[in-house]
């Protein structure tokens, strides 16, 4: 599958009821380039290896598919498949979400016409449980002082650093130049991901309106212990690591403890320890003067 423009990564894990769905509306992408599907299960214990075997046979120069015979873990499915995509850009997608067919066309036009831009979001809708859309909420003109929306937006790792989830997971495409990092001894989050490959480059919005659709509710959610402690050993590595951001480090940590206060979370306590650990006298400040950007990315998944 060489030659390829854009790779688009699936990662799965006992996902039969939504995983027809999110590969149909990749074999449904408009597009005047040459793309290709890789489709990683983890596992799984039900038909989305079935399923998703389906889908080779039916667009065998597109779908490639790895069955893995013992769970690797989400965040090893992930690093896997997108290690084996040989795009230019390469996009992903969790496998309960799905894409509009214009998707893959807008950001891979918006990449081409920016070279600054390592990663590309785009806003998604929520698809709640019944099956009901509800509209992105990453558009009023109020949420930045000066004005302007989420697309107008550049988002370096200092700011990628602050915000934490700049951009849903399943929205992500990014240069395959950027690809390659250095993980660390535990679960690599999306939140990872997007602050090393950024580098020194940023992150932006392809446009304005929807290009995809997420489940709410389903998968592991950012509300998950598991994740919320994980994001507790994410934010100390990265102290470490670019010292010269702890004040936008230890904003994010705020943040999280003072929302895991608000809901009466017991990892409240484990953000409080980080926000020791990394504390800077101007996080308060910084917290208030972002309340509005922080209020329009707002994500569940």
């Amino acid at each position: 599958m060489a030659n390829k423009k854009v790779s688009v990564c699936v990662v799965t894990y006992n996902q039969e009821k939504y995983i027809g769905q999110c590969l149909q509306s990749l074999a449904d992408q408009v597009v005047d380039f040459e793309y290709e599907v890789l489709v990683s299960d983890d596992a799984s214990s039900d038909r989305t290896p079935e399923i998703v075997k389906e889908f080779r046979e039916r667009y065998p120069d597109t779908f490639k598919v790895f069955l893995h015979e013992k769970n690797m873990g989400a965040g090893n499915n992930y690093l896997f498949v997108h290690g084996q995509a040989v795009g230019d850009y390469i996009a992903h997608v969790d496998g309960d979400d799905y894409y509009y067919n214009n998707k893959l066309q807008a950001q891979a036009d918006f990449l081409d016409k920016h070279p600054r831009c390592n990663i590309v979001w785009h806003r998604m809708r929520a698809e709640l449980p019944g099956g009901r859309l509800e509209t992105s909420t990453q558009t009023s003109p109020d949420a930045f002082e000066n004005g302007g929306y989420l697309y107008d937006m550049e988002f370096d790792r200092a700011a990628i650093l602050q915000f934490i989830a700049v951009g849903p997971n399943s929205s992500k495409m990014y240069r395959r130049t950027v690809r390659e990092f250095s993980v660390a001894n535990f679960e690599v989050l999306d939140y990872f991901a997007n602050v090393e490959q950024v580098a020194d480059g940023v992150g932006c919005y392809a446009c304005d309106v929807p290009l995809g659709v997420y489940r709410a509710g389903v998968g592991m959610s950012s509300g998950s212990n598991k994740t919320r402690l994980l994001l507790c050993k994410t934010f100390l590595f990265f102290a470490k690591k670019y010292p010269q951001y702890k004040a936008q480090i230890n904003t994010a940590v705020l943040t999280y403890f003072i929302s895991d206060l608000k809901n009466r979370r017991g990892t409240a306590w484990d953000f409080f320890k980080v926000y020791v650990l990394t504390f800077r006298p101007s996080s308060v400040v910084r917290l208030y003067r972002s309340m509005k950007v922080i209020r329009q990315l707002r994500f569940s998944k």
